[in-house]
């Protein structure tokens, strides 16, 4: 054991001599730096991308009666059953009288737009664009939320677009801003 931390002391002598203060400092440098990137870089993979989950090719667009509402974090959920499928869409697995699980964007930014519990409450009629699941295994009925119209708060959200456009008496609101969608 002796020997060992002798060998150990001696390697250590030996490191400090050779990274003068200015390489000493250029490695700190460096090893900061590497350390940041890879620690970031886990961050962002640690969090799903939409796309990557949720098949955009494939968006629909149903109406809904909202059965209950979770602001959680890090994505609320609204938990929906399918009251209509409009203008003759043929859905794979998707139908009337069905419950599915409605994923929205995270919750900081649907905060910062004012939802909050109350924005969606059971008996509430909507009408959706969203996405299905592209692994059904692991996200078995569940939906991500592209845009919805809400009559009774008057609002037609837009993921991604970050905003709330008023809802338009003359109805069809949802169709009208479908292309400000960003994917």
């Amino acid at each position: 054991m002796v020997e060992w931390a002798l060998e150990w002391g001696w390697a250590l002598r030996n490191l400090r001599q050779y990274l003068s203060p200015v390489k000493l400092s250029e490695w700190m440098i460096r090893s900061i730096t590497a350390t940041a990137i890879l620690l970031w870089g886990t961050a962002a993979l640690s969090h799903h991308s939409v796309i990557g989950i949720y098949d955009d090719l494939k968006r629909f667009t149903i109406e809904v009666e909202v059965r209950n509402f979770e602001l959680a974090n890090p994505h609320p959920l609204i938990f929906v059953e399918i009251t209509d499928i409009p203008d003759g869409q043929e859905i794979e697995g998707i139908a009337v009288g069905q419950t599915w699980t409605i994923e929205m964007d995270n919750r900081r930014e649907l905060t910062a737009l004012g939802f909050n519990n109350k924005t969606f409450i059971s008996g509430d009629q909507l009408v959706i664009a969203v996405d299905p699941s592209r692994h059904t295994r692991y996200r078995e009925n569940t939906l991500y939320l592209r845009a919805v119209e809400h009559p009774r708060e008057g609002f037609v959200y837009l993921h991604n677009v970050r905003e709330l456009v008023p809802v338009d008496a003359a109805g069809n609101n949802l169709s009208k801003y479908l292309h400000r969608i960003n994917n």
